[in-house]
């Protein structure tokens, strides 16, 4: 798969500055939601199942005064029972609250039966037959009682003679309003979908909302109903989550410890996690809003900045093509500010080493043009007349040696040869005016200094190119390369010295008749000799040890020129 590439630096900053914030808020946001949707579901459950315990405590309450003297009843039948304790039991069951009525039942006696006769087992003036313990056995759903026309239920209790054999049974009647009073009149239960279920069949014994219209648990094929009934055959209490996420619907229940009958409880998820939700689209509504003022933060400073790289790049492509003359406007203090002032310096620069180059040519040191270009001449056409120091150096036999190499070998002496002798020029702040094949040709301006120091540093780049031709040539017959010997000369007199050429392409330099005796002066040195001329000589004598004097007859000069052959003078060194 092959990378996406952003086509502007707008597009690449956009999406770099903005998709961080945004998977920031994603993020950030999808956990608090679901943090906060567990959070209440959580205390949902919490609450619910509160209830629930209390709702059935309330009715396990209700049920225990009956059922308590009914197990008092059973406990009160022995082998010599009192008629008249159980008569106090009945008429307490008969007068307690919900009470409809007490009734008791005796079943007939059988000849086969154990213990004595019937007649002989009845007391209490023959309400009551012997038993000797009781058992409950069922408590039935709501029905219509007949009698007064409301729905009650009842517990039932079977009476046990000492063989386990049935003699009778003992029934409570009691109105099913009075157990579901505490539950009725709670808010809880009149605002929710809630029911009173039996565990084994799931049928409704009593229901709030919706759940009034139905019969039964699971008849409408709900999932969730359906584990519901199951979790209750299973569990005490408990929740049960429907589908989807949030829930659509949520169920709790609470299994009755005395009636085989659950507590159940619906809820609505989107009502449970309404603040949630709520909170979750003002997160989505603020977060977008959000970002769209952070994208216009950033697209306004992204434009300022695109736009000042751009102008960068297209002022670049100018100034590629030799135009200096516009810069990039700065208008900020931070980095890509400092970008385009950079970029304007560069500008200079270019301006300043192209003016250099056009004017001086390349060969020049640039601290030394920069300081010839602090005159306002220097950089004019036309030129003055000036005193300067002339250096001419060649190097002897170079034409038949040249024959004998080969082109490429014979460029690479070149090349080797000009490499150690144009740093030494410029080091010492001369201007090479041209290169004559083998032969150099520089001079040394007095520039806010005298003659005199001018030629003493003609002079001494004369003596140290001297001596660089020793490690020169060690190097060449190192790679089987003829050796070099070299001559110069050096003289010391007026020329006119300016730019030459025209305003496209101009050259500093030097004319006149010294230029030409300087190039006869070089040719009468030897091989590894500097010569000097005698206004030379006047201008460095007390620096230079004179090695020979001669006079010479120079082509181009009326008379005979005195000419001394110098080195550098040890004790001026020491």
């Amino acid at each position: 798969m092959q990378p996406y590439h952003f086509k502007t630096l707008r597009a690449r900053l956009t999406a770099l500055l903005v998709l961080p914030v945004v998977l920031i808020l994603l993020v950030a946001g999808v956990s608090v939601f679901i943090y906060a949707r567990n959070l209440m579901l959580r205390q949902w459950n919490e609450t619910v199942i509160l209830q629930l315990k209390r709702a059935a405590h309330e009715i396990e309450m209700r049920l225990s005064r009956p059922v308590g003297l009914m197990e008092m009843f059973s406990q009160s039948g022995s082998d010599t029972p009192d008629a008249g304790l159980l008569e106090a039991i009945v008429h307490k069951l008969e007068t307690l609250p919900g009470v409809v009525r007490v009734n008791i039942g005796w079943h007939a006696p059988s000849s086969g039966g154990h213990g004595r006769g019937g007649m002989q087992n009845m007391m209490g003036g023959g309400r009551y037959m012997r038993f000797h313990r009781g058992a409950f056995v069922k408590i039935s759903p709501p029905t219509i009682d007949e009698h007064i026309g409301a729905h009650t239920v009842s517990v039932s209790m079977v009476l046990l003679d000492a063989y386990d054999t049935p003699v009778g049974n003992l029934e409570i009647v009691i109105k099913f309003d009075f157990l579901m009073a505490d539950i009725s009149s709670a808010p809880w239960w009149q605002n929710a979908n809630a029911c009173i279920a039996d565990k084994a069949s799931g049928k409704i014994v009593f229901a709030s909302g919706r759940l009034q219209e139905r019969m039964k648990l699971g008849e409408t094929g709900d999932p969730l109903e359906g584990r519901l009934l199951e979790e209750i055959d299973r569990d005490a209490v408990g929740t049960v989550w429907g589908p989807g996420m949030p829930p659509e619907r949520i169920a709790g229940f609470r299994s009755l410890d005395t009636f085989p009958w659950a507590l159940v409880v619906f809820a609505d998820g989107k009502t449970i996690l309404a603040p949630i939700i709520n909170f979750r689209n003002g997160f989505i509504l603020g977060a977008f809003a959000l970002v769209l003022l952070i994208y216009g933060i950033i697209r306004i400073n992204i434009d300022r900045m695109s736009g000042t790289i751009k102008d960068l790049s297209e002022r670049a492509v100018t100034v590629a093509a030799g135009n200096y003359e516009e810069k990039i406007a700065v208008d900020s203090h931070d980095e890509i500010g400092q970008l385009a002032t950079s970029f304007n310096t560069m500008i200079d620069g270019l301006r300043e080493r192209d003016t250099i180059r056009n004017t001086f040519g390349r060969y020049v040191d640039p601290d030394f043009a920069r300081a010839l270009l602090e005159h306002p001449e220097a950089g004019r056409l036309g030129g003055r007349q000036q005193e300067v120091a002339i250096l001419m150096a060649d190097i002897r036999g170079f034409t038949p040696m040249a024959e004998d190499l080969s082109p490429e070998k014979t460029i690479d002496v070149l090349n080797r040869y000009f490499s150690a002798i144009i740093p030494l020029v410029q080091e010492h702040r001369g201007i090479i005016v041209d290169f004559i094949g083998d032969a150099i040709l520089a001079f040394f301006e007095p520039v806010d200094e005298s003659i005199e120091a001018a030629a003493h540093r003609c002079v001494q780049c004369a003596f140290d190119m001297q001596a660089a031709m020793d490690q020169l040539n060690r190097e060449l017959a190192e790679l089987d390369l003829p050796v070099l010997r070299m001559g110069i000369g050096v003289h010391s007199g007026l020329v006119v010295v300016g730019n030459i050429g025209s305003q496209a392409r101009k050259k500093y330099g030097i004319v006149g008749a010294s230029v030409n005796i300087t190039q006869r002066i070089q040719g009468e040195s030897q091989e590894g000799e500097t010569v000097v001329s005698e206004p030379v000589i006047r201008k460095v004598k007390s620096r230079v040890a004179v090695m020979r004097a001669f006079s010479a007859t120079l082509k181009g000069v009326s008379s005979p020129m005195k000419l001394y052959a110098v080195n550098p003078d040890e004790k001026t060194e020491r």
